[in-house]
């Protein structure tokens, strides 16, 4: 990316139609058109309103020049009529500029609000259907641009976006209406000038037009690196923020390995990204801001200067000077616009850029097809995989040919040597994987999942043990019965205090709350992947135990190294016959992918 110029021109508008368009065709699409009309039409008076204070300016400057108090005073606090007509006066027309001034923000903040609402909404809802978050993460890189940080993104980036695409707009659109209500203006007032014996109309606004360009070419070969600058400098922004939160949620292991050291000059080197690059973009900006600011200082006085020949000629007014300066300076601002904003642009441009790539990662993920046929089976019949071939997101084979039953109602272990793909066929039966051929008949009965290390959301411990229903879904009695038939009864008097739960539970009690789950949601079928393996023997056969007593008829599938939980299960199934395996000889390994 080097700024914003016709090679991007197309790509940007491309992306922002992409981005935009959703809303405005929604269901808020009638308060979405209806907000975007008031705020424009309030911006249209503006321009008219502010063009009407340009006559009041000559009225009042004209009448400073002749020494005519009465005629100053009424044009700057009530009106004139003189032989051009009626003119308001000065403050008369500020009354209403100012509350069209007022509203304008407003309303647009209000459009702004109610867009980012609906653009929140959606982007999170996408991003968690279908597993979108965890499709993302298997298949792309997190360097990847467009994957890196989308909590940023869906927070940051999508706020920024709202509010900086409808201030683009909005400025767009009042430099093309303030171009077009002055130019007249400004022909008519600036008359013909001689050069040479030639007489040249309008040459206010040819000057005005010539000064732009010369402008708007030197502005942009002068921050064209800005857009790249500042698109990387969100990203590096996110991943020192990623590196502090990532610290934070693994606070016990560092500080039991003493890597405070290697921690410290990870962040060190996250940071000095950031610093570097900001950097450069101080660079940029202080010789695009010393161009910008000098042109826009030089503007009023080249106006003044070119339009002084006419006035000592005795061809004008010095209110119809000011008025001419004032109209030039309205002009040569709008045909400006791309050079003056030239910075806002860039960094809305990078914010563009990284919205409109995570939303295609998005569809991309979403758009993801399971070639895995499923074919429906009553409650009580087992689960069936038929020439099942599972692969790696890169494709590669990793179990071929699979062919298994598990029988309805009876405890099951999947066994194999490490790096067999034991867990990604934990993933394809659950659905989530979707880099896998074959068919599946599936019994039609509640299923439950249960990684090695369990996930705990945030909020009090009642929330954690209930997940993935809400609180309100089993009595409190019932979740503190639970916490003590799997061991955790120290816990029951701190369930409903909000803690980080997932950081003040060891390994072993994390496992022990994914059992409390199973105990109160009492699903058809379990999957347990490794899911006892920080207890020791005596509590994880106390557990499963405790799974056939309690949970009677309830179809137990485990993924385990241990024997002592083999021997613990009627039915055993080994992949290693169906494994792929590697040059080397080892088994190729997804088992080391994101846990679901």
């Amino acid at each position: 990316m080097h700024g914003i110029d016709m090679q991007h021109l197309r790509l940007l508008l491309k992306d922002v139609w992409y981005l935009t368009r959703p809303y405005f065709v929604s269901e808020d699409r009638k308060w979405a058109w209806g907000l975007l009309a008031a705020v424009l039409v309030l911006t249209f008076s503006m321009v008219g309103l502010d063009l009407l204070q340009s006559f009041s300016r000559n009225v009042y400057y004209t009448a400073l020049q002749q020494h005519d108090a009465t005629t100053f005073l009424r044009g700057l606090f009530w009106y004139v009529h003189n032989d051009e007509g009626f003119v308001l006066g000065f403050f008369v027309i500020t009354i209403p500029a100012v509350m069209c001034s007022i509203y304008a923000t407003y309303l647009q903040q209000l459009l702004g609000l109610r867009w980012r609402r609906w653009l929140t909404a959606r982007m999170t809802r996408q991003w968690m259907e279908n597993q979108t978050f965890f499709r993302i993460a298997i298949t792309t890189s997190g360097m990847e641009a467009g994957t890196d940080n989308p909590d940023q993104r869906i927070q940051e980036d999508l706020n920024s976006f709202v509010t900086d695409t409808l201030t683009q707009f909005i400025n767009l659109i009042t430099n093309i209406v303030t171009l077009f209500s002055y130019i007249g203006l400004l022909w008519a007032l600036s008359g013909p000038l001689e050069v040479m014996g030639i007489s040249i109309p309008g040459y206010f606004f040819w000057a005005a037009l010539i000064y732009s360009v010369v402008a708007t070419w030197v502005t942009h070969l002068a921050g064209r690196r800005l857009a790249g600058l500042q698109f990387f400098q969100q990203r590096a922004e996110a991943d020192f923020r990623y590196s502090l939160v990532h610290v934070r949620n693994n606070a016990e292991g560092i500080a039991l390995y003493r890597g405070e050291g290697e921690e410290q000059a990870g962040l060190d080197r996250s940071f000095s990204v950031v610093y570097h690059n900001f950097l450069s973009i101080m660079r940029r900006t202080k010789w695009l801001g010393l161009l910008t600011t000098g042109l826009e200082v030089v503007s009023g006085n080249f106006a003044l200067l070119i339009g002084s020949i006419r006035y000592f000629a005795g061809k004008m007014s010095f209110g119809t000077l000011m008025q001419l300066v004032m109209a030039f300076s309205r002009v040569q601002g709008a045909l400006s616009w791309l050079s003056t904003s030239y910075a806002s642009l860039t960094t809305w441009h990078a914010e563009v850029a990284r919205l409109a790539t995570f939303q295609r990662v998005m569809d991309r993920a979403r758009a993801m097809r399971d070639e895995v046929k499923v074919l429906p089976a009553p409650a009580g019949a087992d689960m069936v995989a038929d020439g099942l071939d599972v692969f790696r997101p890169d494709g590669t084979p990793l179990l071929r040919g699979v062919n298994l039953t598990l029988p309805h109602g009876q405890m099951t272990v999947v066994t194999g040597p490490s790096g067999t793909g034991k867990s990604t066929l934990f993933r394809v039966l659950a659905g989530i994987w979707p880099f896998a051929t074959g068919s599946i008949t599936m019994p039609d009965a509640p299923m439950m999942f249960i990684p090695q290390r369990p996930y705990v959301p945030t909020g009090t411990l009642h929330r954690a043990v209930t997940y993935p229903e809400g609180v309100d879904a089993y009595p409190a009695a019932d979740v503190a019965r639970a916490l003590r038939q799997v061991g955790l009864e120290a816990l029951v008097p701190r369930m409903e205090n909000e803690e980080p739960w997932g950081q003040i539970l060891s390994p072993g009690e994390l496992q022990r709350l994914a059992f409390a789950r199973i105990l109160l949601a009492r699903p058809g079928w379990v999957f347990l992947d490794e899911s006892t393996s920080s207890l020791d023997a005596a509590s994880e056969s106390a557990l499963y135990t405790l799974l056939r007593q309690d949970c009677p008829g309830m179809t137990v599938v485990s993924i385990t190294h241990r024997q002592s939980v083999v021997d613990m299960h009627a039915g055993r199934i080994d992949l290693t016959p169906f494994a792929v395996a590697a040059p080397d000889g080892a088994a190729v390994s997804a088992d080391a992918l994101p846990q679901a």
